[in-house]
């Protein structure tokens, strides 16, 4: 009977410290960890600047909700601006061509894939910018499409992040504007 009954308390013991460990808190996902300050927001070649936010939050709240690149006067054109997955095999996104002149909706990706679904986390872009003198250029790089929720409340204290709403009129970043993302974090 006495070993029956210290049986019986160690097979309580164990069972409690099982389900114990089950109900620890889960860590962050890491799916959004290389989405901020690891590839450049500005680019330069002579007069022309570029700034392409390198994260954006396509929730339809009317706050960063596209991905595109803002230019300087000098940019004329920007063709094929292509949205690939993070791992380059899968386009998710493409315009021809578009210049400044055009409306945002017009031109700039609205984090959905061509079959409708929601894409989020990494992803790569590349396109060409042609200037006032016919000089062309490719703009390459990667960022992030941000699903507002849980798991986005990193980016509220995550450097180096940097949204379509901090584009400058001159086609840089304006670090002195706030993210305006008060729905999503």
């Amino acid at each position: 009977m006495k070993n029956t009954l210290t049986l019986f308390i160690l097979l309580i013991i164990s069972t409690a410290q099982t389900c114990s460990s089950q109900d620890q808190p889960k860590p962050i996902s890491q799916e959004y960890e290389p989405c901020c300050g690891t590839q450049p927001v500005e680019f330069s070649y002579e007069k022309k600047r570029i700034y392409v936010p390198n994260v954006f939050t396509p929730n339809k709240d009317g706050v960063n909700d596209y991905f595109l690149p803002f230019v300087n006067d000098i940019v004329t054109d920007v063709w094929g601006f292509t949205v690939y997955s993070a791992i380059g095999d899968t386009i998710l996104y493409q315009r021809p061509y578009f210049n400044s002149k055009m409306a945002v909706q017009d031109y700039g990706w609205d984090g959905l894939r061509p079959d409708g679904s929601r894409y989020k986390g990494l992803f790569k872009y590349k396109m060409r910018v042609d200037d006032i003198e016919a000089r062309k250029h490719i703009v390459e790089g990667q960022a992030c499409a941000i699903i507002c929720g849980n798991k986005s409340e990193v980016f509220k204290t995550k450097a180096g992040c940097y949204y379509p709403v901090q584009a400058g009129n001159d086609g840089t970043v304006d670090k002195s504007i706030a993210a305006a993302e008060k729905d999503c974090f």
